[in-house]
């Protein structure tokens, strides 16, 4: 019997190494009895928790053979998992007991390997936060990315997984397509195009799919760029540092919009950008009333003289020269720009079309009337007869040859 038993080990080995073939899972030595042991992954893709992770640690399935197995006696196991507890190893040992109970007699490693791979639901849960499983599934992760090839949407070309990069959109790129594409977009400071390149994707990039793309100067001037457009965007919350040299900005008080303080401690007013003064007073709101003042003064006489006193006449005369020049190019500002209706920057037209891009916002709209264009059909708003805009895509740019068809053909 016992050389019958021995022709059943053998060619349970044999099975066993075909069915591991060209993997370390599997090992036996030949001396008797027969031991060895296989490493098996659980099966984690029917887990209904969303943070399981993809892949778990291998559990260990020791094994050694008795003389007498598979006809009579059981093998002697002994399983090891850096993730189960030992009352968890315990219980799980006690089922395989219950496979040689019902299957005795025959080979059952594989069936203990199974049973290890799709029925131990129950075990995993829980786990993804230890440290060891964490670090074994992003491993394994890149691992099986790195043996597949993927289609880049760039270039066009199919790429092995390791020159690759996988984006939370899961969409797949090449990093050297990547590394040139989001690197011009930095360069050229158009921070709110850096994002998924895939045709309609509209995924933001995180810090750690950056990383692994860009050097590290350009993730620097990607965190700079991005800072300061969105200080620039939302001017109702946040202020630029007027301290030199500072170039950092601050967050506006929430009881006083007025009073904004810095990272670096230094408390500010945002209107007269000078050192906080209190509530009581301010540089710009009391220039403006000194000069308000001045010129009902000069129209009617009362109290000049007494102001002239006061502030001095050559000081009110620079003031009101001062206030002048100002007024004079916001209204110039006023005149040959467009203000972005989304984010306010004022946007200068030296040629083109009347469909505007702003390069702050990302928003497009009519140059003409400010209106904002809708996403689906931006050009349609030159095609609604009886507006203001009706067939002036071109205005300004074909001149008085300007042919209403070939315009409309165009739009």
């Amino acid at each position: 019997m016992e050389d019958e038993c021995a022709d059943y080990q053998q060619c349970e080995m044999e099975a066993l190494a075909a069915i591991y073939a060209d993997t370390p899972a599997f090992t036996f030595t030949d001396t008797k009895p027969i031991s060895g042991s296989i490493a098996v992954e659980v099966d984690t893709s029917d887990a209904t928790d969303s943070a399981q992770p993809k892949y778990l640690p291998p559990i260990y399935l020791h094994f050694v053979l008795p003389a007498l197995y598979p006809l009579v006696d059981a093998p002697r196991i002994s399983l090891e998992c850096s993730w189960l507890s030992a009352e968890s190893l315990a219980m799980i040992e006690k089922q395989l007991g219950e496979i040689w109970r019902v299957e005795g007699g025959m080979c059952v490693l594989d069936s203990y390997a199974n049973h290890l791979r799709h029925e131990l639901g129950s075990f995993t849960i829980g786990v993804s936060s230890l440290p060891e499983v964490t670090a074994y599934n992003e491993r394994r992760v890149d691992e099986v990315f790195g043996m597949q090839t993927f289609l880049c949407m760039i270039c066009m070309e199919r790429q092995s997984g390791r020159h690759c990069v996988e984006l939370g959109c899961t969409h797949v790129h090449c990093v050297q397509c990547l590394r040139e594409y989001w690197g011009m977009l930095i360069d050229e400071g158009s921070v709110w195009m850096v994002r998924c390149p895939h045709p309609g994707c509209p995924q933001p990039i995180t810090e750690d799919e950056m990383g692994r793309v860009l050097d590290r100067e350009r993730v620097r001037r990607y965190g700079e760029l991005s800072e300061q457009r969105r200080v620039d965007m939302d001017s109702t919350h946040f202020a630029w540092c007027p301290r030199e040299g500072c170039g950092r900005w601050g967050a506006r008080d929430k009881l006083n919009d007025k009073l904004c303080i810095c990272s670096c401690g230094y408390a500010f007013c945002v209107c007269c950008r000078r050192v906080w003064h209190g509530t009581s007073f301010c540089a710009i709101d009391s220039r403006m009333q000194v000069l308000e003042e001045y010129r009902r003064a000069l129209e009617d006489g009362v109290g000049l003289e007494a102001m002239q006193k006061r502030y001095g006449k050559a000081v009110l005369e620079s003031m009101l020269e001062r206030e002048e020049k100002e007024s004079e190019s916001l209204r110039f500002i006023e005149t040959v720009t467009r203000a972005c209706p989304t984010c306010g920057v004022r946007i200068v037209k030296a040629y083109g079309c009347n469909h505007i891009r702003c390069t702050q916002c990302n928003s497009h709209f009519c140059y003409l009337c400010g209106e904002l264009f809708g996403r689906a059909d931006p050009l349609a708003h030159f095609r609604v007869a009886g507006t203001g805009c009706y067939l002036k895509l071109l205005e300004g740019v074909l001149g008085d040859q300007a042919d209403p068809e070939e315009v409309d053909d165009l739009i």
